[in-house]
């Protein structure tokens, strides 16, 4: 049976060239918004301050150096961010993927909206302007770092700053409504602190601790009138912790502190049972919020099992909660004028992300919907106006502001907009009758064609049928767009564990090193595409990210019969190894390191016969480039065809917009050799 592969309608280069827009933040009087774009590699600051949009800061070069952090100063006319390796690499060191030299420093810079030169506050990262502008705070290697600020011409100046002298690491800054004070959390290993410093000057810096106990307290957040710090405290560590266990624990908790005294009480606390742990929403900028003039503390939890709003009086008691049903609040916001909240939801359409709006009378109602756009990062502005970004699966990520789309003229004019095919939505069956759901690109050409796989990474993701609010799953997406049009049928598969299907489906039984319950989805995946009127059963490959990586080496490793190639980039082979790594030691008893390398593509090398491209950075930060050294050391031996790319000094997802387009040109090519 002949395989039809048509030439690509378009270049990786040109799919890719469609501009990210994510970090939209609007001024604090809610005039003037600011938002990062990523062009072609270079990371930008574009505002519409002034009435026209414009670029804030002058960054060329496609270096893998991104921007974060992003905020815009209480005077509205600045913006503070920190640029270099920011959101891949903590508090180690910068990141270098050119090897230029000398080697970048990540720092913090004030720019002008209006344009002109960025001036450097100092190495480090997660910057804050004091409301009063007065003074700017920032962490430098875990530590909390002051210095006063003041406003020369049309340019900020920044004086000598000050270490505070505090044990552990300083993380999560917020200042006090006024400017007087700051709340930030004090990571120490098996235990943090949410503490109140205040920086009035050298002689009298003084902090307080918000009732200190053994457990982890996060998430600061001031009351809107400055006397009082909610935050959130989850149980500490225990002395024999390992990712392998998953004891019973105390259920996490919200508390309110004195701003003066530190002195803390407990206002809610989840039941035990579902719920009981804390999820955090990685998107959101915050866990909790003060809606109703700082009345009640709104929060979300999964205390049905899915992830919804609630509110309890500040004072404590009932929690109340605002939206229900089977759908998950994925991000949230205060309006502007406190009164209720934003939040991004597949509320309604599973698949899917809008945006809704619910006060403290628990009734909500949606604000966007216009498949096949989605909507997210709602941004509240005066006026009872809403900016958020939107996209669909052929029009790449938007800044909207009412009837406006911002950023709709900085697409390039040969992005194929029109050449790309819209995903189909499909549900299919796992062998264990849990219904799973997916995307099916199918390519325009009649006639049989090769099919692929496709594994998103986390695996706390939801992939959409459309362009993602997260950069590296856009990317992935353009590639799937690509391998399309080069004529494969590919289906993307939420497989279990992911999100927005409800805490059951997130934490399934045997998943992950417990036993890879997940992978049964894949398999379950590529029987569904192999019975596709389009596809020809015998030519199916698999590829993927991280997780999606893992995923890709598991179905090589015990399914060569159904995966004939593969693209495993950045995967964990050996959970085992993947653990120890993480924790820094060997953890975990006998039988629990056994399940855990049995679930691994390692334990069933032996079944292992399709080609294998297997491509990773050398500095990533998330799985040991190691698990890529054992492979393909392993695989050599025994035989199978390898091919490698490995970038230097890269990262997990590669920063460089020239690494990421020779990546997906190579998975391309690979597929297209060994499955034509």
């Amino acid at each position: 049976m002949s395989i039809l592969l048509a030439a690509a309608a378009f270049t990786l280069s040109q799919v890719m060239s469609a501009p990210f827009v994510d970090h939209l933040t609007a001024s604090p009087n809610g005039t003037v918004l600011v938002w990062k774009m990523y062009e072609r590699g270079q990371y930008n600051l574009y505002t519409n301050a002034g009435g026209t949009v414009h670029r804030v800061t002058p960054y060329t070069a496609d270096d893998g150096l991104d921007i974060d952090d992003v905020s815009v100063l209480p005077s509205n006319d600045a913006v503070i961010y920190a640029r270099g390796g920011v959101s891949d690499n903590g508090q180690d060191g910068n990141i270098n993927p050119l090897s230029i030299l000398p080697p970048p420093v990540r720092t913090v810079y004030i720019a002008p909206l209006s344009g002109g030169s960025p001036v450097a506050v100092g190495e480090g990262l997660k910057g804050s302007v004091s409301p009063k502008s007065d003074t700017v705070a920032w962490i430098y290697n875990g530590n909390l770092m002051t210095a006063p600020l003041h406003k020369d011409g049309a340019t900020y100046a920044v004086g000598k700053g000050t270490q505070l002298a505090i044990r552990g690491q300083v993380q999560e800054l917020a200042w006090s409504p006024d400017g007087s004070r700051i709340a930030f959390t004090n990571a120490r290993g098996d235990h943090a602190y949410v503490v109140i410093y205040t920086p009035a000057s050298p002689a009298q810096n003084k902090y307080v601790y918000a009732s200190p106990d053994f457990s982890f307290d996060t998430s600061p957040v001031w009351s809107p009138d400055g006397k009082r710090v909610a935050f959130i405290r989850t149980p500490g560590n225990r002395s024999n912790e390992s990712i392998y266990l998953k004891p019973p624990r105390e259920p996490w908790s919200i508390w309110v502190a004195d701003a003066s005294t530190g002195s803390a009480t407990k206002i809610w606390e989840a039941h035990r049972g579902m719920g009981a742990q804390f999820w955090p929403s990685e998107t959101s900028a915050q866990q909790l919020l003060w809606v109703g003039q700082g009345a009640d503390v709104a929060f979300l939890w999964e205390g049905d099992g899915w992830q919804h709003i609630y509110a309890v009086p500040s004072s404590g008691g009932t929690a109340n909660r605002l939206t229900t049903g089977g759908f998950e609040v994925e991000t949230f916001v205060r309006s502007f004028d406190g009164s209720s909240v934003y939040y991004a939801t597949n509320e309604g359409a599973i698949d899917w992300r809008h945006i809704w709006q619910v006060g403290l009378d628990g009734r909500p109602h949606q604000i966007t919907g216009d498949p096949p756009f989605n909507q997210w990062s709602p941004t509240p502005m005066t006026q009872n106006r809403l900016a958020y970004i939107k996209a669909s699966y052929n029009v790449p990520p938007t800044v909207i502001l009412g009837d406006q789309a911002l950023t709709a003229n900085l697409v390039p004019s040969d992005f194929p907009a029109n050449d790309l095919v819209q995903p189909k939505l499909v549900t299919f069956k796992a062998p264990d009758g849990l219904t799973i759901h997916g995307q099916l690109f199918v390519p325009r050409a009649a006639g049989k064609h090769a099919g692929i796989i496709f594994d998103h990474g986390g695996p706390v993701r939801q992939m959409l049928a459309g362009f993602h609010y997260m950069d590296a799953y856009t990317f992935l997406y353009e590639s799937n767009q690509y391998l399309t049009s080069e004529g494969f049928e590919v289906l993307s598969i939420n497989y279990r564990s992911g999100i927005m299907y409800g805490n059951t489906f997130r934490n399934p039984p045997k998943c992950c090193w417990w036993g890879s319950s997940e992978y049964q989805d894949v398999v379950a995946g590529a029987h569904f595409l192999q019975q596709q009127p389009g596809v020809d059963p015998k030519r199916i490959g698999i590829y993927g990210l991280s997780y999606g990586g893992l995923l890709t080496a598991l179905g090589l490793a015990r399914n060569s019969d159904i995966f004939k190639a593969g693209a495993d980039i950045a995967g964990v082979h050996n959970w085992a190894f993947d653990i120890d790594v993480g924790y820094g030691k060997r953890t975990g008893t006998p039988q629990q390191r056994k399940v855990a390398y049995d679930a691994s593509p390692v334990a069933s090398l032996d079944k292992w016969t399709s080609p294998v491209l297997i491509s990773q950075g050398d500095d990533d930060r998330n799985v040991p480039f190691a698990e890529g050294v054992d492979l393909a050391t392993r695989l050599r031996d025994k035989g199978v065809h390898v091919e490698t790319l490995v970038f230097p000094n890269e990262t997990h997802e590669n920063q460089v917009w020239a690494d990421l387009v020779r990546r997906y040109n190579a998975v391309a090519d690979f597929f297209v050799r060994m499955l034509k």
